[in-house]
């Protein structure tokens, strides 16, 4: 449990340029001159610095780095510049495989990564990645606790079960389009009201080579649910403060977690 400490964290809603890394991470550099001091965290949307075409795989495939590349190289660099942790996904690669690969990257070089588990099969998102066959590691920085989850994965519960109230924060990086933007806000909701947790959601904008519109509706909501900060323009930076006093507070008074029920993930 953590005790008396604050996290400011800022959301970057971005128009990510089509396999275009160069532009998508110097648009990055430039916005982060813009993050309020004292920033402890920067959420990036999902696959970032490319962007998500999947009707042309093969072309994004030729996209996918190793974390010791140019996208994480840079990351490393800006974190260690702003003194925070950046946080997103991007295209990974490791051996043969190509993963959609969440990071979160530390001020002091510390990195941590998680391969995401639900990929987009009614979309095809199959074709190019493999899907995660790990739980997400649960991160500890300064004083709090928090797990990362990419886009589809918001959709389950078990997947995301907040078991002896284990982690603090839920971070939800997306590409989540305008057509199911309802489900993308109700989602955000769900997951915090039913974990007791700080969830935040950073969703891209602008529109793909398809054509999918992708309107935002970036978001940090705290343990009972309700918004605490979101856009308001676009390419807006959308920044709050957490407390680690209230949220501990609301879990010793209203202890629903301590009757979760625990589910047995197989074979993982």
């Amino acid at each position: 449990m953590i005790f008396g400490k604050k996290l400011n964290i800022s959301l970057i809603e971005s128009d990510v340029i089509w396999n275009d890394k160069k532009a998508n991470l110097q648009n990055l550099e430039e916005k982060l001159k813009f993050i309020p001091k004292g920033t402890d965290i920067v959420v990036l949307p999902e696959l970032f610095s490319t962007g998500f075409y999947i009707e042309q795989p093969n072309e994004m495939r030729e996209l996918a780095e190793r974390n010791t590349e140019d996208t994480i190289l840079t990351l490393k660099r800006l974190a260690k510049e702003n003194n925070v942790a950046i946080t997103g996904s991007f295209m990974a690669r490791t051996a043969d495989r190509i993963f959609n690969r969440a990071f979160f990257v530390e001020s002091s070089g510390d990195e941590t990564y998680y391969d995401k588990r639900h990929t987009f099969n009614i979309g095809g998102e199959q074709e190019v990645f493999t899907s995660g066959n790990k739980k997400p590691h649960i991160i500890r920085y300064r004083g709090w606790n928090i797990l990362l989850s990419v886009c589809y994965d918001l959709r389950f519960p078990v997947w995301l079960r907040n078991i002896d109230c284990k982690y603090d924060l839920l971070i939800v990086v997306a590409n989540w389009p305008k057509a199911r933007d309802y489900v993308w806000q109700h989602l955000l909701i769900a997951r915090a009201l039913e974990n007791q947790c700080y969830v935040c959601g950073c969703n891209r904008i602008g529109n793909s080579p398809s054509g999918i519109e992708y309107i935002g509706n970036s978001m940090i909501l705290d343990f009972r649910g309700k918004v605490i900060a979101n856009a308001t323009d676009n390419n807006s930076i959308i920044t709050a403060s957490l407390s680690s006093d209230k949220l501990r507070s609301f879990r010793e008074s209203f202890p629903v977690w301590k009757d979760f029920d625990e589910f047995d993930l197989r074979n993982l």
